[in-house]
């Protein structure tokens, strides 16, 4: 099946997060039900949506070149991840055991950034044994579009390499579309022991690399021992000068006053906002800034304070949900488990945490995905549920019958129902 055909896809339920509608409270009618629905797709992209004909004579007439039938199952749009960190090389596991001990993580992000930078010796040998393995679980999973972070090599000639891998395979048709974000600013590296130096250092050579390399977003992990809500501000605004989009890490696991100086900046997201403040839940929502929460990081870290979503929402906020995917707070590459999370960690509804992995994330990101209308692309997952509510419940495996991306199918359909030339 190609991406050029156009073809029709039957399912159960699908749910088409079609709608200008607030997420506090919304339900599934409100975020676009549809039962006993049809989507054509045609070049890649939705040519429409609806209800099956009540007649046969009448489906006949509709011409297509084949027919995926998911008549057990709920398709939503393909989810949208607005905040991960997948390349890197090493793993820290040892990390994850001292922790269950009570004791000190013993190899840290600098073990990472160690390990990456000896990876990008060779960078195609490490996109293909360790990136693309990573990156084809995560769209398997349903994940479709994916903010991508650099941030494991933190120096000029690293950080492009990795922007050079993201913007060689952002459109590969077999893992999930990639979006470029620049995370210059994510720890000191091992050259550099204060952080005004390094922030010098990234302004003067390393974000006009990175514009040129093909970032879209810059990030910066403004935390107490991190960088400064004074030095993420020079960083940024050095971005901004040089075409990029600004997100940031907020008070991830503790207040340091970053939500604040984000909203001054009106960024397009704050992240994981954990220790933020009522002040900064109204400048967040004011500005209409989306939050992306990561209630995973949350679960593996055992934080002991979690970002305020249903007050955010209450105020009229839009709250993201993503992954954090990184070797060392939150190896959860499931937005599935993500969502399972957003229900139990924030309380959230299994509409309002499908919003959050769909129309939300995809705003935080200014991204044209996370719906499912004409003109939009062919992305979608099929999921074995009875039903939209749902979504969220089950945890801990794949419940993603099929994948499909600007209309490839990008996961294993040999157990699929496909009808030719009907």
């Amino acid at each position: 099946m190609s991406g050029k055909k156009r073809f029709t896809v039957r399912g159960k339920t699908v749910i088409t997060c079609d709608t200008d509608a607030a997420q506090r409270g919304i339900d599934f009618d409100t975020l676009g039900r549809v039962d006993d629905a049809v989507i054509e797709i045609e070049g890649g992209r939705i040519a429409a949506v609806g209800t099956a004909p009540c007649h046969p004579e009448r489906s006949r007439r509709v011409t297509r070149d084949e027919e995926l039938d998911f008549g057990d199952c709920v398709i939503v749009p393909g989810f949208v991840d607005a905040h991960a960190h997948p390349l890197f090389a090493g793993d820290r596991e040892q990390d994850f055991a001292a922790r269950i001990c009570g004791e000190e993580p013993r190899l840290g992000m600098r073990y990472t950034v160690e390990r990456t930078r000896e990876a990008l010796l060779e960078p195609d040998e490490f996109y293909e044994r360790t990136l693309r393995p990573r990156l084809q679980t995560m769209v398997a999973h349903g994940t479709t579009t994916l903010e991508t972070k650099t941030g494991y090599a933190l120096h000029k000639p690293g950080e492009t390499a990795l922007l050079d891998i993201i913007a060689k395979h952002r459109n590969d048709p077999d893992i999930p579309r990639l979006i470029a974000t620049f995370l210059g600013a994510h720890t000191l590296p091992p050259e550099f022991t204060e952080e005004i130096p390094f922030v010098d250092y990234l302004i003067d050579q390393v974000i006009p690399a990175a514009a040129a390399h093909g970032a879209v977003y810059a990030d910066a992990f403004c935390e107490p021992g991190f960088f400064s809500p004074e030095q993420t501000r020079r960083y940024l605004e050095a971005a901004r000068l040089c075409g990029l989009r600004l997100r940031v890490h907020c008070d991830e696991m503790a207040y340091g006053g970053a939500a604040e100086m984000a909203a001054h900046l009106e960024v397009d997201a704050v992240d994981h906002c954990n220790y933020i403040r009522k002040y900064d839940i109204g400048a967040i929502t004011e500005r209409g800034i989306v939050t992306v929460a990561c209630p995973a990081t949350i679960a593996y870290l055992d934080l002991p304070q979690r970002a305020p979503v249903r007050e955010l929402l209450e105020a009229g906020g839009m709250v993201a949900l993503a992954s954090d995917y990184n070797p060392g707070t939150s190896p959860c590459f499931n937005l599935q488990t993500v969502a399972y999370f957003g229900r139990k960690l924030f309380g959230m509804s299994a509409a309002e945490a499908l919003y959050g992995v769909t129309r939300a994330a995809a705003h935080s990101l200014r991204a044209d995905a996370g719906v499912i209308r004409p003109g939009a692309p062919a992305d979608f997952v099929a999921l074995r549920i009875q039903s939209a509510d749902e979504f969220g419940w089950q945890f801990g495996g794949n419940l993603a019958a099929a994948v499909v991306k600007g209309g490839v199918p990008v996961s294993p359909f040999d157990k699929l129902r496909v009808t030719q030339g009907r």
